[in-house]
């Protein structure tokens, strides 16, 4: 029974031993991952009722304004003391930008156009009154 437990101790160890020295198995190289796309930044959700503030050269000005929103296209209505006009306009990431025509005293169509961004919240741009000069606006949530 000794000899039988010494062969065993014996067998156990040289196992042991040839485990820990034999070559380790190469690893096998894993596939590399498919490249990513580059994830698009993501389109401003503006749609819903604002209130915005248009800064022009005859004075200050705010109106409701009204944003319905398929994908990058914008439309809606801003309604003022000095009437209600549709504008349409678009959105790229947080870029906004929308415009209107209107007939100001009596004289041929001028073309009202908005640039800005959405910014922590807040639209915010510079606006162009076709030939009556240029201003700012800033809109904000109600």
């Amino acid at each position: 029974m000794k000899t039988f437990r010494i062969v065993l101790i014996a067998s156990a160890t040289a196992l042991a031993a040839a485990c820990s020295s034999a070559p380790s198995k190469p690893a096998v190289p894993v596939a590399s991952a498919a490249p990513v796309a580059p994830v698009a930044p993501a389109l401003a959700n503006i749609a819903g009722n604002w209130i915005i503030t248009v800064e022009t050269p005859m004075g200050t000005m705010d109106a409701k304004m009204s944003v319905v929103q398929n994908g990058k296209d914008i439309n809606g209505r801003l309604e003022s003391q000095m009437g209600n006009v549709d504008y349409k306009g678009g959105v790229d990431t947080n870029n906004i930008k929308f415009s209107y025509s209107i007939e100001a005293l009596g004289g041929p169509p001028g073309s009202f156009d908005y640039v800005g961004q959405l910014d922590a919240g807040v639209m915010k741009g510079k606006a162009t009154f076709g030939s009556f000069g240029d201003g700012t606006w800033t809109a904000k949530r109600p």
